[in-house]
């Protein structure tokens, strides 16, 4: 029997900088020993890396409520709320950023067992991953999907009736279960996907063009056209295609990709073809969870080529300012690109 608040606070202590090495041991232990706490732990992940689930105002009580429950691990004494010289282990930020984990996971282990109490009613799972964060789905169905970061993946526990539906908001690739009784599909904000069993890439972040590119088999495409600009078309997507829609013009394009590029994310890998360095600075910061500003406006559209694996920021950014002469600085928290 797995102890989930014990080991919400081995995590908890770990992304605090706070775990001993004993700690840190267990916890690898039981990620290696349960693979299903390997999910857990990417949400908890993520809840740290993006602390913005509490209002401010609410931080530091949650903070205080929080630590008032936990015992040392090392002495088995209550660490109390009014923290005292003698007992206080973690700086602020990260003793905030604690609370909202321990708070955030206790939320998502209750939520996620009451989820399962009433089989009567169709249960919906949101996955939500931050920047520089990726993720692993098998649904009910087999269907597997690999999301990447700064994207949002609603789905049922168990599809129910004559189609599986579920929503996306960014990009996933997807291997789809073949079952010909019962289609597959994608809900975006810009159109919709039908499949009844094929791999392909859909990306779709806010205020970019949507992108389907087939793996294999086939997939339907029906862009959503704002207003009544035009009656919605079904497009076929076959292996080796990819079609581009932009929904503020309408504009709906369709060419021939290389599919095995498309998932090049999905194994670490980052391939930019003719690709503006606005397009890549806007990939960069999803991965490598830095803010991209440009300097001035005339390197947003110098056109790169590039591909890279599991290299630093600082190898891409050196490479590409090689094939095309830019300035560019890194900070902690920033990437700076200029003439």
């Amino acid at each position: 029997m797995i102890n989930e608040e014990h080991f919400v606070l081995l995590v908890t202590r770990k992304l605090a900088g706070a775990a001993t090495s004993a700690e840190l041991a267990e916890l690898d232990a039981l990620l290696e020993q349960h693979p299903a706490l390997k999910e857990r732990y990417h949400h908890l992940h993520h809840y740290f890396e993006d602390p913005l689930h509490l209002s401010a105002e609410d931080t530091e009580q949650a903070l205080q409520r929080t630590l008032s429950k936990i015992k040392s691990p090392q002495t088995g004494i209550i660490v109390h709320a009014d923290l005292t010289k003698k007992t206080r282990r973690w700086k602020w930020p990260a003793a905030a950023a604690a609370a909202i984990l321990l708070i955030s996971g206790a939320l998502w282990f209750g939520n996620h067992s009451r989820n399962t109490k009433d089989p009567g009613k169709e249960q919906w799972v949101k996955r939500s991953n931050g920047k520089a964060t990726r993720s692993f789905i098998e649904l009910a169905d087999g269907s597997k999907i690999w999301l990447n970061a700064q994207s949002v993946l609603t789905y049922p526990e168990k599809f129910k009736g004559d189609s599986r539906e579920i929503f996306l908001e960014g990009e996933a690739f997807f291997d789809v279960a073949t079952n010909a009784k019962r289609p597959f599909i994608i809900h975006l904000k810009k159109g919709t996907i039908k499949v009844l069993g094929t791999s392909f890439n859909i990306r779709a972040y806010e205020n970019e063009p949507v992108q389907t590119a087939v793996v294999t088999g086939k997939v339907a495409f029906i862009p959503r056209y704002e207003g009544t600009k035009k009656i919605s078309d079904t497009i076929l997507v076959t292996p080796d295609v990819k079609v581009t829609y932009t929904a503020s013009s309408g504009t709906l394009i369709k060419g021939n990709t290389i599919g095995s590029e498309d998932k090049a994310w999905t194994e670490g890998r980052l391939i930019f073809r003719n690709a503006t360095l606005e397009e890549i600075g806007a990939s960069l910061q999803r991965n490598f969870n830095k803010q991209v500003e440009f300097e001035a406006n005339a390197p947003k559209q110098y056109r790169l080529t590039g591909s890279f694996h599991n290299n630093s920021l600082e190898d891409i950014m050196y490479y590409l300012s090689k094939s095309k002469a830019f300035h560019y600085r890194i900070t902690d928290s920033t990437l700076v690109i200029g003439e």
